[in-house]
């Protein structure tokens, strides 16, 4: 009778330390995970002009509408979004960060300044941008989001945009009336924290780990 308890606890531990791991191990392997993309809300938005030197092509972006804005409440949104998006995130390769100016160097100066006294960071991903008040307004009404640029054509929102220029956002948001969300409001560090970050990482790993379609014939 003892024998017998011996080799069930025996097998219970060699069940336990051996098949239920391997066991999951194949389950993982399987594909059959559950995971959820991030939802695409407006196909192909478009590019930023040739000229610019930056493209949205092949990166996932977080796109910022400053437009001519350069007050201090717009210094300290792109200082939200360098302290709690960029800094933990411009490790990943095909992250940037494209802030969309109105043509004016000395404005992008400024900018770069204040970024840099707050330091840390190589801002090599973190491109300002100029470009023209039309190419501004082409581009945003292409993003077919439900809010609207300022005058100064600046908004508090940043986008996401993927690497096939795809919008992407939320469809089951708990704090939007329709469960959308198009748009990440910078001036709250929560948000940046818990929508705009985490679901950056969710396209990252779509990025890495997609699963392609097989041609057919």
């Amino acid at each position: 009778m003892s024998t017998q308890k011996n080799q069930t606890k025996k097998f219970v531990v060699l069940f336990a330390t051996f098949i239920i791991p391997l066991l999951f191990f194949l389950f993982l392997a399987s594909g059959k995970v559950n995971f959820e993309k991030l939802p695409i809300l407006t196909e192909n938005v478009g590019n930023i002009p040739q000229t610019s030197g930056v493209s949205f092509s092949d990166k996932i972006s977080v796109v910022v509408f400053l437009g001519k804005d350069t007050t201090l409440g717009s210094v300290q949104q792109l200082l939200n979004l360098y302290q709690v998006v960029y800094k933990s995130t411009e490790k990943y390769i095909k992250f940037q960060v494209v802030v969309l100016v109105e043509e004016n160097p000395q404005n992008i100066k400024k900018l770069t300044s204040e970024l840099a006294f707050v330091g840390g960071i190589d801002l090599k991903k973190w491109h300002f941008v100029p470009i023209s008040e039309g190419n501004t307004k082409t581009l945003f009404q292409a993003l077919k989001v439900p809010f609207e640029l300022k005058e100064n054509n600046s908004s508090s929102k940043a986008v996401l945009i993927d690497e096939t220029l795809n919008l992407r956002g939320r469809t089951d948001d708990e704090d939007t009336s329709d469960g959308l969300l198009f748009g990440y409001d910078m001036t709250s560090v929560h948000i940046l924290k818990n929508k705009l970050r985490e679901d950056l990482k969710v396209v990252f790993y779509e990025s890495k780990f997609v699963v392609k379609e097989p041609k057919m014939n």
